[in-house]
Parts: structure tokens; C-alpha cells; sequence
């Protein structure tokens, strides 16, 4: 979420319907306005249908504050990736038209056409079966997207090609097991839990010690489990790692060993030593 860009996006003059849609991509965008949800899921966000989405995307485009550029990966298509450029803002899409201006003589059209400028870029919507090639990314959902794990990406060499070392590519096991966290994670709070170098070898350390089978699924049951340190920390990756065991036999099991829960095992287990130490004493004196 940019804050930055959501202040200035309030304050703008844009209908209803394309101050809901700009809010909602400020609010995936970091300060750079670089953002890529889905439109399924900004229609769901913004209680409108795919079509106005469009439409009111289109408008935002026509505006100057809002570019989009088609992702894809392995030829399959991904979420646009969009471009939030606030300083842009122009309400030419809403404007009347302006008034014709006098008929120019042939010599001033000439001369017009002599110093237009020759560097103006022409876009246009591509269509779904273009061959061109698109930015290729490694994830549907930029907000789960694995370079919080490690992007593979290397800066372009200075030196000879052979003395370039190869950049660290992400472990798949532990992209697998962030997406799960974070998606459940923000299902169940409704914002992304921070990433950084400490949650990156959080990740690599519980795939280590269950499994990359179990640790996708460990990490979104996690977030699931009500135990009141669980919820007090807001589910904080660490919590689940220091309590894993816990947490892995919960989930085996189907129930959740809460702190209340605990007082009551606790609680039918002293009555049941006391039960029993009391009938051991009646056996010794022959009444039992």
C-alpha cells in the first residue's frame, strides 16, 4: 500500500467510479505506483463488473496517471502490470471540446507540420492472440510474487560475461510456502505480512525441518490456528516456527490446542491421576 499515492489520489478530481478503481491500485502500489492485482480481484474489491472495471481503467489511461502492460509467463497471460503516474493528471477525457480555431493558409499548415515533433509514441491495446512478446513474471498474484524469496535477477554485467558469477535463483520449496502464508495471511487480516531477510531464512528454516510437501500447507493452516499467542502476535512467521511441532500435530490431528483447551486437559488429567491414586489405595487395603 502506497499512503503517499492514496492522499493525493483523495484529493484528485475524478468521477466516483474512477477514484473507487485508482484507490484500489494505490492500495496494492508501493511509492513508485508499480502495482499488478488481477481485474477479478480489483472488480470484487471495488463491488463492480469486470466491463466497468475496464471502462473506468480506460478512463484513468485517458487521464495520464495510469499505465498497463501486458505480463505472461511460459506464453500463458498474467495480471497487467500498472503504472500509477499521479503528476500526469490531465482531465482532457472529460473536457468539452475546443472551439475550432480559423482556417491556416497552406504556407502555416506547412510550416506546422515541419516542426512537429517526430518522437510521439502511439499506443494501443493489443489484442489477446498477439505473437509479441510480453514481460515475463513468476507469479499470478503480485501480491504473493517470490522475490521476497529471492529474485534471480542479477544487475547487467560490467566486466566480461565469463567473470560474471551467476545470480542466487529463489528456492521453489520456499516460494511455495511464503505464497501459502501470505495468501492466508491476508485473508485473515486483509494486508500482507512484512517481508524481509529475517522472514526469508524463517521460510528456508521450517522447510528444512518439515518438508517442502508439508510446509505450504503447515503455513496456511497457521494462520488458522486461534491459540491466543498465535493471535496476539498476529501470526507472526516466528511464532510458527518456534511452535511448529505444535502446530504440525494440531493440524494431524484436526484440533487446535488452545490455552483454554489446555487448562481443561490439564485440568481432566489430575482428576484422573487423583481417581486413580485414590483406587489404588482402596485395592491395597482389600475394599476394591
Amino acid at each position: 500500500m502506497s499512503v503517499k499515492l492514496m492522499a493525493k489520489a483523495w484529493e484528485m478530481d475524478l468521477s466516483q467510479g474512477e477514484k473507487l478503481v485508482l484507490l484500489a491500485l494505490c492500495d496494492h502500489a508501493n511509492d513508485d505506483g508499480v502495482c499488478y492485482p488481477s481485474q477479478e480481484y480489483l472488480a470484487q474489491k471495488c463491488s463492480m463488473s469486470p466491463r466497468s472495471l475496464i471502462d473506468q481503467i480506460n478512463k484513468l489511461k485517458k487521464h495520464g496517471i495510469l499505465t498497463a502492460e501486458r505480463r505472461q509467463k511460459g506464453g500463458g497471460r498474467l495480471a497487467n502490470l500498472y503504472v500509477i503516474n499521479l503528476d500526469n493528471f490531465s482531465q482532457g477525457a472529460n473536457s468539452a471540446p475546443a472551439k475550432s480555431a480559423p482556417a491556416k493558409s497552406a504556407c502555416e499548415n506547412s510550416a506546422h507540420a515541419e516542426s512537429a515533433p517526430t518522437n510521439v509514441q502511439i499506443t494501443a491495446e493489443l489484442p489477446a492472440n498477439s505473437a509479441l512478446s510480453f514481460k515475463e513474471e513468476p507469479s499470478k498474484n503480485h501480491q504473493l510474487e517470490p522475490s521476497i524469496i529471492g529474485t534471480g535477477v542479477a544487475n547487467a554485467p560490467t566486466v566480461p560475461s565469463g567473470q560474471v558469477k551467476k545470480s542466487k535463483q529463489a528456492n521453489p520449496d520456499n516460494v511455495a510456502c511464503w505464497e501459502s502464508y501470505a495468501r492466508a495471511y491476508r485473508n485473515r487480516y486483509g494486508v500482507l505480512p512484512a517481508a524481509n531477510q529475517k522472514t526469508r531464512g524463517q521460510v528456508a528454516t521450517l522447510v528444512r525441518y518439515v518438508g517442502k510437501e508439508v510446509a505450504p500447507a503447515l503455513a496456511e493452516y497457521f494462520l488458522s490456528h486461534n491459540g491466543s499467542w498465535f493471535v496476539q502476535c498476529r501470526h507472526e512467521f516466528g511464532c510458527l516456527l518456534k511452535s511448529y511441532q505444535q502446530v504440525l500435530t494440531d493440524m494431524h490431528r484436526g484440533e487446535q490446542m488452545t490455552q483454554t483447551k489446555a487448562r481443561q486437559t490439564e485440568n481432566t488429567q489430575s482428576n484422573y491421576e487423583a481417581a486413580k491414586s485414590a483406587l489404588a489405595m482402596l485395592q491395597a487395603k482389600g475394599l476394591a
